[in-house]
């Protein structure tokens, strides 16, 4: 097998991979290795040779082919709270922002106490969440639904037409709840909270120094997002 791209040079396949899996039936089979990787070298009429187990510099090294960035040493600030190839969980601090509404919402666009928020990006998908403690959360911290508009239940932002980055690392997590922030509330996914409508909420805290966390409603801790994260990777 090869591939020309100019007159003087050509790809040629030189390894492969081959994934070895099974199904398991069995507590004894649960218990061993799902699956197992093999390099093997090809000849010249791309017939395949003889192979060995993949090694973990082998394997770092295809990454790297892949993600450039893999192997490069990263500053993690005390924000960041989990962190794998395409995927960053964080935090901010609770603080005044400014929020903008489409005239249709109700509320009118200005500062705004927001509570502490969890952001997770997944496979360059935005998700948020509230937290109610003033320092950098633990597995046990409990998460509640996020009590801005555009939110589902599920935590996934809908950011519409907003230019997003194009990946998601330590280094660019300001970059990514820019994003969320300047975006403009529509109204179409109102918050779920306790008590009160999502509107009225909105109208009665503009200028308040304090987020009123009775209305949030937990759905979770940090814990379940990290193991969510986990599943992603199988």
């Amino acid at each position: 097998m090869e591939m020309q791209f100019s007159m003087d040079r050509t790809l040629m396949a030189k390894y492969a991979l081959i994934i070895y899996g099974y199904e398991r039936t069995g507590y004894e089979e649960a218990r061993s290795i799902e699956h197992y990787i093999v390099k093997h070298r090809i000849d010249e009429q791309g017939r395949f040779l003889e192979g060995a187990p993949l090694t973990r510099n082998a394997l770092q090294k295809i990454c790297s082919l892949v993600i450039p960035s893999f192997n490069a040493p990263e500053y993690f600030s005390d924000r960041v709270l989990a962190c794998c190839p395409g995927v960053i969980l964080w935090w901010v601090p609770a603080a005044p922002r400014r929020v903008f509404f489409t005239k249709e919402t109700g509320p009118r666009s200005g500062v705004y106490p927001l509570p502490a928020t969890l952001f997770l990006v997944a496979d360059r998908t935005l998700y948020t969440w509230a937290l109610s403690v003033a320092e950098r959360p633990a597995p046990s911290t409990p998460i509640y639904h996020s009590p801005l508009f555009n939110v589902y239940e599920d935590g996934r932002c809908c950011m519409g037409n907003v230019n997003l980055p194009q990946h998601a690392s330590p280094g660019n997590i300001n970059e990514w709840e820019e994003a969320f922030f300047d975006g403009a509330c529509n109204g179409h996914i109102p918050p779920t909270l306790q008590g009160i409508d999502p509107r009225d909420l909105w109208k009665a805290i503009k200028g308040k120094k304090e987020f009123p966390k009775k209305y949030l409603i937990s759905c979770g801790c940090v814990e379940d997002v990290i193991q969510s994260i986990a599943k992603r990777r199988i």
